[in-house]
C-alpha cells in the first residue's frame, strides 16, 4: 500500500516533470529559432565577412547536437575566407573546428587546429581570439589528464583577458585553473579560484555564479566537509533555476543527491537524484541519465548493506534486504545502456564492480565473477587509453612546437615577400610619375656613389686581411719555430723534429688557406688553432697545459667564424699570461648565446695587473697591432653582418682578490653553413 508520504513525493515528481518538460521546450524552440534565423541570413548574405561570420556562428550552434553539420560549417567557413583572403576567417574557421573536435574528444587533433587559429590570431593582434584558443588548448590538455599544461594555457589565457580588462573570460579562466587544481587535488588552490571567479561575476550572469557555487561545493564534498557543500549546494540552485540552464540544473540536482547521501539523508537524496533524471532524459543528456541511474542503484545498495538508524529514509524505501538489492540491479542494469553509448569507461567500470557486489551479495556467484571480469577488462582498457591520450598529446605538443618554428618562419619569408613587392611598387611609381632624365641621373648617381663606397670598403678589408695574415705568420713565431727545430735536429731528435716540422707545415698550409676565406668552418678555425697551441707547448717544453670545448649545440662543421681571430689572445695567454706559471692552464670554450657564438679564452696565468699585455711587447718598444687589427676586423663583421660584436676582458680574482688569470669573451654573430 503506498503511503501518505509516497504518494506527497510522486505529486512532487510530477510538478517538477511538467515545469521541466515546458522549460525544454521553450529552450528547444529559442535554440532552433536562433539556427533557423542564421540560416535565413545565410540564405541571403552575400559573399563577404558577414557571411563567413554566420557560417561560424551555425559551426557553433549546432556544436554541441551535430558535430558533423558543425564541422561542415565550418569548412565553408574556411574555403570562403580563404577565397576573400580575409585571415581572421581562416582563424575562425580553424577555432570552430577545435571546438567540434574537443566535443567528441578528439583532443590532439583539437590542439592542433586551436594552435593554427592561435598563431593566425595573433599575426592580427585579436588580442580576446588568441586567449579563447588558449582556453581550448588548455581545455584539451585538461580532457587528456595534463593538468599542469592545461593551467598554463589558462594562466597565459588569463594575463590576455587582464590586459583588455575582459572581466566575463577572466572569470572563465579562474573557473578553468580551479577545475584543474580539483583534478590536482590541490582542493585549497581549486576553492581560491572558484571564489575569485565568484568575486568577479556579474549579477546577471546567473548559470556563471551558480556554476562557482557548485564547483566549490564539489571540492567540499570530496574534502569530506558536508556540511559546507551542503551550504554552497544551497546557494547554487537558484540561480540555476533562473537562468533556465536545464542542463546545468540536472547536474546540481545529482550533486545535491550525493550531498545528502553523505549527510545520510536517503529519502531526500532519492527525490533529488529523480529530478536529475527527469532532466537528462528530457534532454536526451546520455552520460547524465547513466550518472543518475548508477546513484540511485548505489543508493538502494547502500541501503541493504545497512538498514539501521543511519539513514533518514522513506517508508516506501524500507524493504528487505533483497527487494533492495533487486532495485539496486533494477537501476545499475538500466545505467549500463547509457554507459556503453557514452562510451565513458570509468563509469561503466564502477556500475560493474556494484552489479558485481550485488550478485555477490544475492548468492548469484557465476553472475558476481563474470561482472567483475568486466570490471578487470575496463580497469585495463582505461589504463591503457590513458596512456595512449598522453602519448598522443606529448607528440602533438612536440609537432606543436615544430609547426611554430615553420609558421614563423613562414611568416618571415611573407613578410620579406611583401616588403620587396611594396618596394618595387614604389620604384615602379617614381619611375612613371618623374622625368626619365632624372631618373637616369638619379640611377647614376646612386650606383657610382655605391661603387665608390664599396671599392672603399673593398680596400679596407683586403688591408685589414693582410695586417691579420701578417699578425698570424708572426715572425718572432715563425723564427721561434725553425729554431725548434733546428734544435731538435742538431740534438738528432729525428722524432721531435719531424713531428714538429710537420705540425709547423699543417699550420702555414692552414693559414693561407683561411687567408683566403672571409669565414671558415669552426671546426677547421679551432684545428689550426690547436696545431699553433702544440708548437707553442713543445717549444716551451710543456710548462702548460691546454683544452678546447665546443657546445654540443653547434655544428663545428656547418658553423663559419672569421679565421684566427682567438689566435691572438692565445698568444697572449702564452707569452704574457702562462710562461712562469706552474701547472699553466689554458682554456678554449665555444657555446652558443642566443642568437651568437661566444668564444672564450681563459688562462690562470698573472692577469693584467702583473703582466705586459699584448698590446704592448716584450720589450716594450712598439705597439702590437693584435688589438689594433681585431677591433677593425670586428667593425667590418659588424658592417656586413648589421650584428653588434664585442670583445670582453675580465680580470679573475681568488678569495682573497688576488689575481688568479685573465678570461677574454668574444661574442661573433652565429653563422650557420645552410
Amino acid at each position: 500500500m503506498i503511503t501518505l508520504r509516497y504518494f506527497f513525493l510522486h505529486i512532487l515528481l510530477i510538478i517538477i516533470y511538467c515545469k521541466t518538460a515546458n522549460s525544454v521546450c521553450a529552450q528547444s524552440l529559442q535554440g532552433q529559432r536562433q539556427t533557423d534565423s542564421l540560416l535565413q541570413s545565410l540564405t541571403k548574405a552575400k559573399e563577404d565577412t558577414n557571411k563567413i561570420k554566420t557560417l561560424y556562428r551555425l559551426a557553433r550552434a549546432y556544436l554541441v547536437n551535430d558535430s558533423g553539420t558543425a564541422f561542415n560549417y565550418a569548412n565553408k567557413c574556411f574555403s570562403l575566407s580563404k577565397k576573400i583572403n580575409w585571415k581572421k576567417g581562416v582563424g575562425l574557421s580553424y577555432y570552430a573546428k577545435a571546438l567540434v573536435l574537443k566535443q567528441i574528444s578528439n583532443y590532439s587533433a583539437s590542439i592542433q587546429y586551436a594552435t593554427i587559429a592561435y598563431n593566425i590570431f595573433k599575426s592580427i593582434n585579436s588580442t580576446k581570439d588568441v586567449g579563447s584558443a588558449l582556453i581550448n588548448i588548455g581545455n584539451c590538455y585538461e580532457g587528456t589528464g595534463f593538468y599542469i599544461k592545461a593551467i598554463e594555457n589558462h594562466l597565459a589565457a588569463l594575463k590576455l583577458f587582464e590586459s583588455i580588462n575582459d572581466t566575463y573570460n577572466i572569470g572563465v579562466c579562474y573557473m578553468d585553473i580551479g577545475v584543474n587544481y580539483y583534478y590536482l587535488t590541490q582542493y585549497d588552490k581549486a576553492i581560491d579560484y572558484y571564489k575569485k571567479s565568484l568575486a568577479i561575476k556579474d549579477e546577471g550572469d546567473k548559470f556563471g555564479i551558480g556554476s562557482c557555487l557548485d564547483n566549490i561545493a564539489i571540492v567540499y564534498l570530496d574534502e569530506g566537509k558536508y556540511d559546507s557543500a551542503n551550504i554552497y549546494d544551497l546557494k547554487a540552485i537558484p540561480y540555476f533555476i533562473e537562468s533556465n540552464n536545464l542542463p546545468g540544473l540536472g547536474r546540481i540536482y545529482g550533486n545535491r543527491g550525493d550531498i545528502l547521501m553523505k549527510l545520510n539523508k536517503a529519502d531526500s537524496a532519492y527525490a533529488f537524484y529523480k529530478r536529475s533524471l527527469l532532466i537528462n532524459t528530457k534532454l536526451n543528456i546520455t552520460d547524465g541519465i547513466s550518472t543518475d541511474y548508477g546513484d540511485i542503484g548505489e543508493l538502494y545498495l547502500d541501503l541493504a548493506k545497512d538498514t539501521s538508524a543511519k539513514y533518514t529514509i522513506s517508508s516506501f524505501m524500507k524493504m528487505n534486504k533483497k527487494a533492495l538489492l533487486d532495485s539496486s540491479q533494477y537501476y545499475l542494469l538500466k545505467a549500463l545502456k547509457p554507459d556503453k553509448e557514452e562510451g565513458d569507461m570509468q563509469v561503466l567500470m564502477n556500475h560493474y564492480m556494484l552489479l558485481s557486489e550485488i550478485e555477490e551479495r544475492l548468492g548469484n556467484y557465476k553472475s558476481a565473477l563474470q561482472y567483475h571480469k568486466n570490471y578487470v577488462l575496463d580497469k585495463d582498457s582505461i589504463f591503457n587509453d590513458e596512456n595512449k591520450k598522453k602519448l598522443a598529446a606529448m607528440e602533438i605538443e612536440r609537432l606543436t612546437e615544430v609547426k611554430d618554428q615553420q609558421i614563423q618562419l613562414l611568416n618571415q619569408q611573407k613578410a620579406l615577400e611583401t616588403s620587396e613587392v611594396k618596394r618595387q611598387t614604389l620604384i615602379r611609381n617614381i619611375i612613371i610619375a618623374s622625368v626619365f632624365v632624372a631618373a637616369i641621373l638619379t640611377f647614376l648617381f646612386i650606383f657610382l656613389y655605391n661603387r665608390k663606397r664599396k671599392t672603399a670598403f673593398d680596400k679596407q678589408m683586403k688591408e685589414v686581411e693582410m695586417k691579420a695574415l701578417r699578425s698570424q705568420m708572426n715572425p718572432h713565431f715563425i723564427f721561434n719555430s725553425l729554431h725548434s727545430i733546428n734544435k731538435y735536429v742538431i740534438e738528432n731528435d729525428k722524432e721531435n723534429a719531424s713531428a714538429y716540422l710537420s705540425k709547423f707545415a699543417n699550420l702555414m698550409r692552414l693559414i693561407l688557406e683561411n687567408s683566403r676565406e672571409q669565414e671558415v668552418p669552426l671546426e677547421k678555425d679551432l684545428h689550426a688553432l690547436e696545431l699553433y697551441m702544440q708548437l707553442e707547448a713543445l717549444r716551451f717544453k710543456n710548462k702548460f697545459a691546454y683544452s678546447i670545448e665546443t657546445d654540443s649545440a653547434i655544428d663545428k662543421e656547418n658553423t663559419l667564424i672569421p679565421p684566427m681571430l682567438l689566435q691572438p689572445f692565445v698568444e697572449n695567454a702564452i707569452i704574457h699570461g702562462v710562461p712562469n706559471k706552474e701547472n699553466g692552464l689554458i682554456k678554449i670554450s665555444v657555446y652558443k648565446k642566443e642568437d651568437m657564438i661566444c668564444c672564450v679564452v681563459e688562462d690562470n696565468g698573472t692577469g693584467r695587473e702583473n703582466m705586459v699585455t699584448f698590446e704592448q711587447s716584450e720589450n716594450k718598444t712598439h705597439k702590437s697591432l693584435g688589438m689594433q687589427i681585431i677591433s677593425e676586423r670586428l667593425n667590418i663583421i659588424n658592417q656586413i653582418k648589421k650584428v653588434k660584436t664585442a670583445v670582453n676582458i675580465f680580470d679573475l680574482k681568488d678569495a682573497e682578490n688576488k689575481s688568479r688569470g685573465l678570461r677574454i669573451e668574444l661574442l661573433l654573430p652565429f653563422e650557420p653553413v645552410f
